[in-house]
Order: C-alpha cells, then sequence, then structure tokens
C-alpha cells in the first residue's frame, strides 16, 4: 500500500485547511492590506462560529504523485479537539482500488490521526481489520501534529494572521455556485509561520504561501484556495452547520501503518 503517499496527499487538506500560525513580515501596502485584512479577519470570525461545514477538495503536487486528490464530506472544529473530517474519495485518486471493491475511500480524522477504510483484509496477521492508521506525525512531525490539534484550528484561522502577509488584495468579484463572492489574495512566507511553516518545510514545501478566499456578500468564504512548493489546495464550502463529531473506528478494527510510513524516506510513496 502506497500509504506515505495517501496520508501526505489528505494530511496537506488538514494542514492547510487549518490555516498558519506565527509572526510574518511587514505589508507592502499597510494601508490597502490593512483593509483587506479587516474583510478576512471578519470572514475568518464567521466561519469559527458554525462548528462544521460540507466541503469538496482538491489537492495536487508532489506528495499526490502529480495526480488531483478528490474528497467530498464533513469538516469539523467546533468541539474543541481541534480539526476533525470524514470525507470520500475515488479510491484511484490515492490509487487504493485493490482494496475497495466499490471503488471508494472513506477517510477519517481524529485527534490528529487518520483512519482510512478497505475491505475486511482476507488473511494474515491482520485478517479481519478494516480500517488502516496512520498518526499526523509520521508526516508533518510532532509541531505539525500539535498544531492539528488546536482547539482553534478552524478552516479559516490562518486569516487572521494575513495582516503579517508580505501583500494582501483585492482581485475581483466572481459568481460560485450562483452566489457572487469577492475574491481575495494574500501571500506570506513560510520560514515566518512558526509551527506551521515547519511542518510545511517538513513535507519538503518551502517558499511563499499563496491563499486566496472568495467571500458572498454575508464575508461567508464560499472556497479557500493554498498553494505552496507546488501543492494546490482548494476546498468550497457547501454549506455551514453545528458543531458534529467525528469517531474513531473503533482499535479492534485497525491495523497501524504508522511505524512503516516513519520508515520510508521523504518523499517515497
Amino acid at each position: 500500500m502506497k500509504t506515505r503517499t495517501i496520508a501526505a496527499a489528505i494530511i496537506t487538506v488538514g494542514l492547510m485547511a487549518a490555516g498558519t500560525t506565527g509572526c510574518g513580515t511587514d505589508v507592502t501596502d499597510k494601508a490597502a492590506s490593512a483593509a483587506v485584512a479587516a474583510a478576512l479577519a471578519e470572514a475568518s470570525q464567521q466561519a469559527s462560529k458554525p462548528g462544521s461545514a460540507d466541503i469538496t477538495t482538491t489537492v495536487s503536487g508532489p506528495k499526490t504523485g502529480g495526480r488531483t486528490v478528490r474528497t467530498t464530506g464533513l469538516y469539523s472544529w467546533g468541539n474543541g479537539r481541534g480539526i476533525s473530517m470524514q470525507n470520500e474519495m475515488p479510491a484511484a485518486d490515492v490509487k487504493m482500488e485493490k482494496f475497495v471493491a466499490d471503488g471508494t475511500v472513506t477517510v477519517r480524522l481524529v485527534d490528529a490521526v487518520y483512519y482510512y477504510n478497505i475491505d475486511p483484509v482476507p488473511e494474515g496477521p491482520f485478517k479481519g481489520k478494516t480500517w488502516v492508521r496512520i498518526d499526523a506525525s509520521a508526516i508533518l512531525g510532532e509541531a505539525g501534529a500539535s498544531a492539528m490539534k488546536s482547539g482553534d484550528a478552524d478552516p479559516m484561522a490562518g486569516l487572521k494572521t494575513l495582516i503579517y502577509a508580505k501583500g494582501a488584495s483585492k482581485v475581483d468579484t466572481e459568481t460560485l455556485r450562483g452566489k457572487k463572492t469577492t475574491h481575495y489574495r494574500a501571500t506570506v512566507p513560510t520560514d515566518r509561520m512558526g509551527a506551521a511553516g515547519e511542518a510545511y518545510t517538513g513535507m519538503g514545501m518551502t517558499g511563499d504561501l499563496v491563499t486566496d478566499v472568495w467571500l458572498d456578500d454575508k464575508g461567508t468564504p464560499s472556497r479557500l484556495s493554498q498553494s505552496v512548493g507546488g501543492t494546490d489546495l482548494s476546498i468550497d464550502f457547501l454549506s455551514f452547520g453545528g458543531s458534529r463529531t467525528v469517531e474513531a473506528p473503533p482499535a479492534a478494527d485497525t491495523v497501524d501503518f504508522t511505524d512503516q510510513v516513519k520508515k520510508k524516506p521523504a518523499g517515497t510513496a
């Protein structure tokens, strides 16, 4: 099983969606960036309130082998446990066709641990197991995994620090899924992001993090797009709801692949 590629693809979604933390650089145009920052800060507050969202995502880059990985599901952050998710994706996107007969992989993220649902293992020491477990620290290191457990790791948390970006600006007005939105963009160097920046570096992602966000007329995010180190992520927020809980599968049904992932050289599948 290409566990490192699979884990990295989804962990990247979780990390980038969680936003960035730490200090930043001075803005290029303070007056213009301050106005944009105010709008984005308001968007961050609006997105934090509901506690969960139904989303679709796409992510592509070196960690996905250049493939575009698509997911659909629930993203939750409102229960004080940090980020949790339950998503579904085509097995072909993560080369898991032989592990799921129906062609769909279900992934859960709970307490910085990823679980991948598979068909029951037919034989051997893992006979009957239906979930593969991989700790986020195997990919991101302890600092990155800890950031994902943060109680305020909502999907727009990173916008709170964009006042320190190299540049922040309004791009245009666009229509997304029938809604009129305003498109904003900001750029922050990864070497000024504290623990989040270290997590990016650990995955071979360096340079500037470019964040694009589309806000509707209520200041609510419709789309969040981020690009760093050759990896591109896009999240569409289909709807927002109250706090919803994603539970880890029973331990008896899981097989832990964390050590196998840790032993593989960085950048390998």
